[in-house]
């Protein structure tokens, strides 16, 4: 019996790295030391044996899949990846400072409109740094984008041919 105890102790004291080598380490143990108290029952001892194993090893294991709960674990940890990734999706987009039509203003006469992609301009913010050479980096910190007008040739003037 002292025996058994003693390699409970030192697997019990290991070290595992994964929450499924604790549940069977643990449930090795417990059988162990089911077996162990089996056998020391005055009648049967076999078949104690093998009853008491079997059930300590069984209730450990059912035991050790609610307390080293993997699932819970790795959605939290997919979670907080996610959370980062749009963290850091947010802290690299452009944040748009300005933006406004490319006809500066000019009023479109409703006749021509459906003619007239009228185009835009936008400056947006960024936070990036570009390789130069070996030896050099550039900051970049503004895009402008240019959306320049164009003719829609496929619609009539004012809607009827």
């Amino acid at each position: 019996m002292k025996v058994f105890v003693a390699f409970a102790i030192i697997l019990l004291t290991g070290c595992a790295s994964t929450n499924r080598v604790k549940t069977l380490q643990s449930m090795a143990v417990a059988g162990a030391l089911g077996a162990a108290y089996g056998l020391s029952r005055p009648t049967y001892p076999e078949q104690n044996a093998a009853l008491f194993g079997g059930l300590a090893a069984a209730v450990t294991g059912a035991i050790g899949l609610l307390v080293w709960d993997s699932d819970s674990e790795a959605m939290r940890l997919r979670s907080e990846a996610q959370a980062l990734s749009e963290e850091l999706d947010r802290v690299r987009a452009p944040r748009r400072i300005l933006e406004s039509p490319a006809t500066f203003g000019a009023k479109i006469p409703a006749k021509y409109r459906s003619l007239v992609q009228p185009g835009s301009w936008r400056v947006s913010e960024i936070d990036q740094w570009v390789e130069d050479g070996e030896n050099r980096l550039i900051h970049q910190g503004l895009v402008m984008e240019l959306v320049p007008p164009s003719l829609n040739p496929s619609h009539s003037p004012g809607g009827s041919k």
